[in-house]
Order: structure tokens, then sequence, then C-alpha cells
């Protein structure tokens, strides 16, 4: 068997006020939680833009000819379009 050692405990003064180094370690875990959130929340919209590009291209592959023409594109058009990466603008 293991012997267990006390562990070192902080006294907190009677007002249960933190210690001066507490107040900054929680600002900075939460400024660390927001930067990953922000992360997070790129992310995901990235992924969107991705997905509605896919959607976007598959599309305009399925326009006919005569709808081409009205908006001013070609099929050459379309197939170079549509042969690019989702992840390409």
């Amino acid at each position: 068997m293991h012997k267990i050692e006390s562990a070192s405990v902080i006294a907190l003064p009677r007002t249960g006020a933190l210690p001066a180094a507490v107040p900054g370690a929680l600002a900075a875990g939460a400024r660390s939680a927001r930067g990953l959130g922000t992360a997070l929340v790129r992310l995901v919209d990235t992924l969107l833009d991705w997905q509605d590009r896919a959607r976007e291209r598959r599309h305009l592959s399925g326009l006919d000819d005569r709808l081409l023409r009205d908006i001013g594109l070609s099929r050459a058009d379309v197939d170079h379009e549509v042969a690019k990466p989702f992840w390409t603008r």
C-alpha cells in the first residue's frame, strides 16, 4: 500500500477573499476559454462556407445551357468552377 501524504493547503483570510494570484489566473482562464470559443466559431464558419461552396457548385453544374446563357456563363466556365476543390474560392 502507498502512504498518502497530506497536501499543502492555502489558508484563506477569514473574509473569504482569494489570494492575489487567483483572480489573475481566473482571468487568464476566461481569456483562453474565450479564445477557444472564437477559434471554434471560426472553424464552424469555415466548414459551413465549404459546404455552401460545394452545394452551389453542384447546383451550378445542374443548370442547362439556356439558364447559363441567361446568367452570362458558358458550360466551360461552369466546368472550370466545378473542378475546383471545395476549399478553393
